[in-house]
């Protein structure tokens, strides 16, 4: 049976810790400070069986405003609110602050608990209703019940815990399927047993076994063992508070406000996008630039805060906005977050509103607008269509699909499957996405980048695969070869072994390139199977080594030359005319040694080395031990 996380709200000394005490029998102030002061400072926790037979966890908070950031940080993983208000004072300024709190996070299910109603009369219990009515209309407590309870006496305990198990039966559960991510609330050593560490699981499954890291420290360990409210068991899902036992880590390296991840699954963010909301009760309006305080899960940052889409935030408003952290924090999109001041802070302090993450890898910008776009997009789009944007944007490199499930939740292996299924994202490579706008980019791009070569390079043949290739930003080999594949399909593109040209493209003949051509011409035929290298021919010819190798490249292309080498280009009519005398003694002889081969060219090592290698690599011979024998007839 799923378990539910319930969190505790109100004002000091309204009485939450003896009402968790009055349901689950737990005293959830367990330190000797706690017990002196009569105050809450540190989060408490509690099992509570429901009357449903439901498991549920308490998280007892801190009412003191001095402890707002401990508060925050046990609210971020709860499922129901359990807003707790003395009849003998009603609503109080820590009611409100952390009511907003709840309402910012996300929470939407709750019940308001009336304590301490053997402190007054029934005309004030009353009184204290209506206070509660006013302070609830219009938030997810509006049409909650108000129970009335004595956690000394036992009144009403019943009725609550009854309230509690309605509500919590209306909660959905959480998602399982994206990143395992467990914000620490408490981490200590068992002798015995190592580090344990105790959250709530906000999304995933953890399972005994498993590789895990605590970011943003990046220590990393295995699970040992995991615990339910005391029970062992093998693996939990989203939803669930937990204890952990860690192997591999020591005790100096944990410690709360950290996340307990699964090992390679997510990273920490420093600079993020999203829909911020400034609350009513805030003295100032915030400017275009301002420094905050934000809060996620249990964990906590100072940032600067830059409004994307207006000249400020008005209280009561809200906008897009960049964050930059000063600390990196683990932040998914969706995760909903509270900004709060502090007294270097002023004139804000306190809570001053929250927000919900849209882009947790925002990475830079040049103008707000665009920024601002991207973050609208994302806000409006479907599963999909964030799949494809995020893709869009990624450009020629590309989004990893580790990268896409950091960047999109819910479910980004389902919003994958739907974007790969409209052709949105197209997997180039195993892990890579790439959208069909960049190749379609890609493709336009390369045929521009060899219409500007033939227009500088007139004499050569074309472009270099790979000189294109870096051209085009450096693109992924897969990503490059589907690109000339597109356009070769479409006639586009000529790819020629290892150069590309246009289909109009033909290396201008006339004037000095035809003069050169020919002149180069006539030395190889000269030549024969003893040609001057490229060097030579440049010096011959009284050329440099460029318009030399553009002057064989012509020649190549109209096929009156052959290359061997880098350096050795031969006659086509010569190299024809072995490659038949060769022909003819290997059907004659059957082989042929490499002595043999050299009185058949006539040429010296250096010339029939590189050209029986030739004969190798067009499958025409094939060696065998010291002699070369026909591998096809010629």
């Amino acid at each position: 049976m799923r378990s539910v996380v319930i969190g505790t709200a109100g004002h000091i000394d309204h009485g939450k810790t003896a009402l968790v005490k009055a349901m689950t029998g737990v005293d959830t102030d367990r330190l000797p400070e706690e017990k002196e002061r009569g105050i809450t400072i540190e989060l408490g926790f509690a099992p509570l069986a429901l009357p449903s037979g439901a498991r549920a966890g308490i998280v007892d908070v801190p009412g003191h405003e001095r402890f707002v950031r401990t508060m925050v940080a046990g609210a971020g993983g709860i499922d129901l609110a359990l807003l707790v208000v003395a009849a003998s004072e009603g609503v109080m300024p820590q009611t409100r602050e952390h009511l907003a709190i709840c309402r910012l996070l996300g929470i939407q299910t709750g019940v308001v608990a009336l304590t301490k109603i053997d402190a007054v009369d029934a005309d004030m219990v009353e009184l204290a209703k209506d206070d509660v009515l006013g302070l609830v209309r219009g938030t997810f407590l509006e049409g909650a019940p108000i129970v009335p309870v004595s956690a000394h006496q036992g009144a009403g305990i019943a009725e609550l815990l009854r309230a509690i198990d309605a509500a919590a039966a209306r909660i959905p559960g959480r998602d399982p399927s994206g990143p395992a991510r467990l914000p620490v609330d408490r981490a200590f050593t068992i002798k015995g047993f190592g580090v344990v560490v105790t959250g709530t699981l906000v999304s995933g499954r953890l399972e005994v076994g498993q590789a895990v890291r605590l970011l943003p420290s990046g220590a990393g360990g295995k699970i040992r063992g995991l615990q339910i409210h005391g029970e062992a068991t093998n693996h939990v899902d989203a939803g669930t508070r937990l204890a952990v036992n860690l192997a591999g880590v020591e005790s100096d390296e944990v410690e709360r406000w950290q996340w307990l991840v699964k090992e390679g699954e997510l990273i920490p963010s420093r600079e993020l996008d999203a829909r911020v909301e400034l609350l009513a009760g805030c003295k100032k309006p915030l400017g275009r630039r301002s420094r905050v305080v934000l809060h996620v899960g249990t964990a906590t940052s100072l940032a600067s805060m830059v409004v994307l889409d207006g000249a400020g935030l008005a209280p009561d408003g809200a906008a897009l906005c960049r964050i930059r952290l000063d600390t990196p924090l683990v932040m998914l999109q969706g995760d909903r977050f509270i900004l709060r001041g502090d007294t270097a802070l002023a004139p804000w302090g306190g809570t001053i509103g929250g927000g919900t993450v849209l882009r947790p890898f925002a990475g830079g910008y040049r103008r707000r607008a665009d920024a601002a776009e991207r973050a609208r997009i994302i806000e409006t789009a479907g599963p999909a269509e964030k799949v494809a944007a995020e893709v869009r944007w990624s450009g020629p490199v590309g989004l990893e699909v580790a990268d896409l499930r950091r960047r999109v939740a819910p479910d980004p292996a389902g919003a994958l499957a739907m974007a790969k299924k409209a052709g949105t994202a197209i997997e180039v490579e195993p892990g890579r996405l790439v959208h069909p706008e960049t190749i379609s980019q890609l493709e336009q791009a390369a045929c521009q980048a060899i219409a500007e070569h033939h227009a500088q390079k007139p004499l050569e043949p074309g472009i270099a695969r790979e000189e294109l290739r870096t051209r085009l930003f450096g693109t992924g080999p897969r990503l490059y070869q589907r690109v000339l594949e597109n356009l070769a399909g479409r006639g586009r593109i000529v790819v020629e072994r290892d150069t590309v040209r246009l289909p109009t493209h033909r290396p201008r003949e006339e004037g000095r390139g035809s003069e050169l051509a020919d002149k180069v011409s006539r030395l190889l035929e000269t030549g024969g199977l003893q040609p001057p290298r490229v060097k030579e021919l440049a010096q011959a010819i009284g050329a440099n080594e460029r318009d030399a190798l553009a002057a064989l490249k012509m020649l190549q292309t109209a096929s009156r030359v052959v290359r061997v080498t880098d350096e050795l280009y031969f006659d086509a009519g010569a190299l024809g005319a072995l490659r038949q005398r060769l022909s003819e003694v290997l059907q004659r002889s059957g082989s042929i040694t490499a002595q043999g081969f050299k009185e058949l060219t006539g040429a010296s090592r250096k010339f029939s080395i590189p050209l029986a290698e030739h004969f190798d690599a067009e499958k025409l011979t094939m060696r065998v031990g010291e002699t070369r024998v026909l591998r096809r007839k010629g």
